[in-house]
């Protein structure tokens, strides 16, 4: 499912709400403090993608990404200029805010020439989390990332594009019975509910993403179905646990 960026500034735009993990949006004009969506029995995620906001005494960078426990009424100082999005979903522990340096988190070089990237993994399997498993995704100028194509119908998961403009990426979701590609741009979010879900970029920018699974209690992990046609493909390092159909 597409959601197209919105151009709206100074309030929380929901993007999506799929069956209570959900995501927002927020664009800052001017700067100033407002109020973290949905803290009664929900786990969040925040991360800018452009400019930073301040949580506390604790900035979050671009790219950075902080955990913000459930029933945690949060507030954020967020400068000029800042692009920010924040994930929801229900959480049945309380666990303690702490924030994922980007430049501090797991990185993953994966692939071969024509599906080479970095996949960097901020809160991982290990981070104290109930259903959140989440990190970014840096492709090379024309090639495919998400590859070779796996899916993991029980577990949700968006992607948020950026620095894609001035081109564009192509989006693919496949699973037995439909097919479809998306044209994406910077801001631009796709909700993969199920299904193969392999991407590629121009030569002009290549492709960046963030990307969050919202996993149900019991399968918080990064074990995927590959695509039967590519199970020869050459994956080597890799943040995913590959598994039999």
């Amino acid at each position: 499912m597409l959601f197209r960026d919105r151009k709206e500034y100074n309030r929380w735009l929901l993007v999506f709400d799929y069956y209570g993990f959900s995501l927002y949006n927020y664009k800052a004009m001017g700067g100033g403090e407002v109020a973290l969506p949905d803290p009664k029995g929900k786990e969040r995620l925040v991360f800018p993608l452009k400019g930073r906001a301040k949580i506390g005494d604790v900035w979050v960078n671009t790219m950075d990404m902080a955990y913000v426990p459930r029933d945690f009424d949060a507030r954020l100082l967020v400068e000029d200029g800042t692009v920010l999005f924040a994930a929801s979903a229900p959480a049945d522990k309380v666990h303690p805010m702490y924030v994922k340096r980007y430049a501090d988190a797991r990185r993953f070089p994966i692939g071969m020439e024509t599906y080479r990237r970095t996949v960097v993994v901020s809160i991982g399997e290990e981070d104290p989390a109930d259903r959140f498993i989440a990190g970014f995704v840096e492709g090379r100028p024309g090639e495919w990332t998400s590859y070779p194509p796996h899916r993991h119908d029980e577990k949700p998961e968006a992607y948020i594009f950026f620095d894609v403009d001035p081109g564009f990426a192509v989006q693919m979701v496949m699973d037995d019975n439909d097919e479809r590609a998306y044209v994406v741009h910077d801001y631009d979010v796709v909700l993969i509910p199920r299904g193969y879900h392999p991407n590629v970029g121009t030569s002009l920018s290549g492709i960046k993403y963030a990307w969050v699974i919202a996993a149900p209690p019991g399968k918080r992990d990064l074990s995927v179905e590959i695509h039967p046609a590519f199970r020869d493909v050459q994956l080597g390092q890799s943040h995913l646990k590959p598994r039999d159909s």
